[in-house]
C-alpha cells in the first residue's frame, strides 16, 4: 500500500499539463525600421500531491496543490534585417488547492485555471511591456552596427 501511495504521489507531482494559449501583437516605429513583435504564451499547470488516505473511520488529508505558470515566446523583426526570439516566465502566476487525489482533478483545475484567464492576460502583458526595452536594445544594436560596417 505505502508502495502505491508513493508511486501517486510522484505521479501527481510530475503531472503537468497545458491549460490555455494567449497571443498579443506589438508594433513600434524606429530608426532602424518597423519593430513588429509577436507574442505567445502558454499556461502550464504544476500539482503537487499532499496528505494521506485516512484508514477506515479516519478522515482523509489529500490535498492536490497547484499552481499555473505563464511561459510567453516572443518572435520580433527589426525591418528587413534582423529577426531575434526571446522566451520569458513568470511563474506561480495563480495558485490553489483542491481536496482528494490530484490525477482525479485535472479537470476541475483546468477548469479553475481557464476562469482566471484575465489574471494570465494580465501577466503577459506586464511581461510584454518589460520586454519593450529588450527589444529597443536589439534596435539599438542593429543602427549601431550599421552605422559601423
Amino acid at each position: 500500500m505505502k508502495k502505491l501511495a508513493f508511486a501517486g504521489l510522484f505521479a501527481a507531482a510530475c503531472l503537468a499539463s497545458p491549460a490555455a494559449a494567449l497571443e498579443h501583437e506589438v508594433v513600434i516605429d524606429h530608426p532602424a525600421g518597423t519593430i513588429a513583435a509577436d507574442y505567445e504564451g502558454a499556461v502550464k499547470v504544476e500539482t503537487r500531491q499532499i496528505g494521506t488516505a485516512g484508514v477506515a473511520g479516519r478522515p482523509s488529508t489529500l490535498r492536490c496543490q497547484w499552481s499555473a505558470a505563464l511561459k510567453v515566446e516572443r518572435t520580433a523583426k527589426v525591418g528587413d534585417v534582423l529577426q531575434t526570439r526571446r522566451s520569458m516566465i513568470r511563474d506561480d502566476v495563480t495558485n490553489g488547492s483542491t481536496p482528494g487525489w490530484c490525477n482525479h482533478k485535472a479537470e476541475a483545475i483546468d477548469a479553475l485555471v481557464d476562469a482566471r484567464r484575465d489574471t494570465f492576460r494580465t501577466a503577459m502583458l506586464e511581461l510584454v511591456e518589460q520586454d519593450r526595452s529588450a527589444i529597443l536594445a536589439e534596435a539599438e544594436n542593429v543602427v549601431a552596427n550599421g552605422r559601423d560596417g
